[in-house]
């Protein structure tokens, strides 16, 4: 099996369609600029960005118009040096990143044991205030949350401070974030794990694991060609960071028999640090074409495929 450049751009899309969130474009740039350019201070080249884009299959003016928006919503600053301009990663922006690098690179360890204490936050919203819902609904999903009942939600992880901080980011009065032991009720409904989808998270895992793992074989037969290294880690980290939103790290004796996160986690990790040198690589001699000056400011990095191993 060799992964050719068009077989590059629909790599896992199936699955991404099943577990990522929002704009296509969009993602993809932001996850470029947290791959390549998360240093303090790394500038890139508008041109470059353009062309990197341009190998995920997105054109030149869909990439001109999203750099333009991001940069209105400060997520990117602009920076011009004479007629031409770069792109680098608000401090906001970058902050958030390098935290979601953390998070992914921390996730699930095996040996993490079970949580001594749940987090848990109860919450009342008026229906006039429904945005605000959604985004205090999608502030916990990404902490770990999930709803146990309507206005409770619950997760494994000790993210009480955070949860904290959500609340009073959105201005929430009537919500109450606590820690405590969560024992089951009922034959129904009431355990812990009732709030999750394990089913479908083990599915999902398996699903990964079978799209992966002829990647990963063909990948130790030798280097991808450089586009399609980068087309694929891109899309690879794209859809493992939905993991962390859907597996809120429940603890093992808690789940299904045969759980593959930790399957999963060693073949994500090794196919995106393998395909590294050569994605970084080709960033580099992209930005070299538009700007040799800036071509130190790519910094790659990789997640120590040790992390995981089993």
């Amino acid at each position: 099996m060799r992964m050719e450049r068009f077989e590059a751009q629909g790599f896992l899309e199936p699955l991404r369609g099943r577990v990522v969130e929002g704009p296509r474009p969009r993602q993809l740039l932001v996850t470029l600029m947290a791959d390549y350019w998360l240093a303090e201070g790394a500038i890139a080249p508008s041109g470059a960005l353009v062309d990197l884009m341009s190998d995920l299959g997105v054109p030149e003016s869909g990439t001109r118009t999203l750099l333009s928006r991001l940069a209105k919503e400060e997520r990117l600053i602009a920076v011009r040096d004479g007629r031409r301009t770069f792109y680098r990663l608000s401090d906001g922006s970058r902050t958030r990143l390098a935290s979601g690098l953390r998070q992914i690179s921390e996730f699930a360890p095996p040996d993490r044991p079970g949580p001594g204490l749940w987090t848990a936050i109860a919450f009342s919203i008026p229906e006039n205030r429904r945005t605000t819902r959604q985004q205090l609904r999608k502030g916990l999903s990404w902490l770990g949350f999930a709803p146990l009942y309507d206005g409770l939600w619950i997760t494994p992880r000790p993210v009480a401070r955070e949860a904290t901080a959500l609340c009073a980011k959105l201005g929430l009065e009537s919500a109450s974030v606590f820690q405590g032991q969560i024992d089951g009720i009922g034959s129904a409904h009431g355990n812990p794990t009732d709030a999750w989808d394990t089913a479908e998270v083990h599915e999902l895992y398996g699903e990964f694991i079978a799209q992966l793992s002829p990647v990963l074989a063909a990948l130790e037969e030798g280097p991808f060609a450089p586009a399609t290294s980068l087309a694929c880690r891109t899309a690879l980290i794209n859809v493992w960071r939905a993991f962390l939103r859907l597996d809120p790290e429940l603890p093992l004796e808690l789940l299904p028999a045969g759980w593959r996160r930790t399957e999963a986690q060693a073949l994500f990790a090794r196919i995106y640090d393998g395909l590294a040198p050569t994605a970084v690589a080709h960033v580099r001699d992209t930005v070299a074409r538009h700007s040799p000056a800036h071509v130190d400011f790519v910094a790659g990095h990789m997640l120590r495929t040790r992390l995981w191993a089993s």
